[in-house]
């Protein structure tokens, strides 16, 4: 599409603009509205999320954009970082648009954080609630709410930080794999043959040929994602064991007790704006921890590949992918 053609260019501005004239005229295109929420990237999640809520609106059965949302939360340097909520938006994606390929290869990414990674951070994420849980809130301790807060934000960032530390240093060292275990596939397998997805910038980067089926082209991903994920997994630990920590701040800021007080109910429209506002008030991962040589756009581009990078710096391999492997590059 244009959108892609100009972004490939280095006109990012110039294809936002395309899209959004595009949208104007087509608001029920789903791919459109995908395109922008890649775009914004670079101006922040919160510009996401707004682009993400206002697409759902338009296109609400639209799996790219479920993918979109999924993959702004499969961010382990987003403050809103959340594989539950990127599960479920990804349940939706291959609900409502099954001949989408990246919602079942981005699924692949969520079962490896949640089988291999959660375990690791559960210990880092049982000291932060017990240094949080004899913590008082809202002036208990002889300062105010906002002193608390900053208290508290100090115990959440040193966990952290040893999260981050203990998981490089046990890469480092070949002490243990991280990937412990075979990640069995199998019932996603089975959904996706089903399914027959046909597109989509990850389908293409791991389908070797037109002739793969379903379950080699996931076999290709899950062997690369399980290097990636391993690589960058003190990243995403790092993450987990912050939002868990700040989860407990809102329980405790809000939550005015034991009966779980003015907190609204979990996984509905008001949690989750309770939620995703203290998370992005707090510290980001990057604040907390040191993350060398690691950004956003490090994850963004292992998901997207080379469809949106500047078409000088591709080779001619990939450009004959750009072209031909995928029909929202042509």
């Amino acid at each position: 599409s244009s959108v892609n053609l100009e972004c490939r260019h280095g006109r990012r501005d110039r294809a936002i603009e395309f899209a959004q004239s595009a949208l104007n005229i087509h608001r029920g295109t789903g791919r459109l509205w995908a395109a922008l929420i890649q775009l914004r990237h670079d101006d922040g999640e919160l510009r996401q999320m707004d682009v993400f809520r206002r697409a759902l609106q338009s296109v609400p059965k639209s799996g790219e954009v479920w993918c979109e949302g999924a993959r702004i939360r499969l961010d382990p340097l987003s403050p809103t970082f959340d594989a539950q909520a990127a599960m479920r938006h990804l349940s939706f994606a291959a609900r409502f648009t099954p001949q989408y390929g990246d919602s079942f290869l981005e699924q692949v990414r969520v079962d490896m954080i949640d089988r291999w990674l959660v375990p690791l951070a559960e210990p880092h994420v049982r000291r932060v609630y017990g240094a949080l849980l004899p913590l008082p809130f809202g002036g208990g301790g002889g300062g105010g709410a906002d002193d608390d807060r900053e208290r508290a934000y100090g115990i959440v960032a040193e966990e952290v930080r040893g999260a981050v530390e203990a998981v490089e240093a046990r890469l480092r060292s070949g002490a243990g794999s991280i990937s412990d275990g075979v990640l069995d596939t199998s019932d996603l397998e089975l959904r996706c043959s089903s399914a027959d997805p046909n597109y989509g910038h990850l389908w293409f980067k791991y389908r070797d040929s037109p002739i793969d089926t379903a379950r080699e082209v996931i076999m290709q991903a899950k062997e690369a994602m399980t290097e990636f994920t391993v690589r960058n997994a003190h990243v995403y630990i790092g993450a987990l064991v912050r939002r868990a920590g700040l989860l407990m701040l809102v329980h405790k800021e809000h939550g005015g007790g034991g009966d779980g007080g003015g907190l609204p109910r979990q996984n509905t429209h008001e949690w989750i704006r309770l939620v995703d506002a203290e998370l992005r008030r707090a510290p980001d991962l990057a604040e907390m921890a040191p993350l060398e040589g690691i950004t956003s756009k490090h994850f963004v581009v292992e998901r997207v590949g080379a469809s949106c990078l500047s078409w000088s710096s591709v080779s001619a391999i990939e450009k004959k992918d750009i072209l031909f492997g995928s029909d929202a590059g042509v």
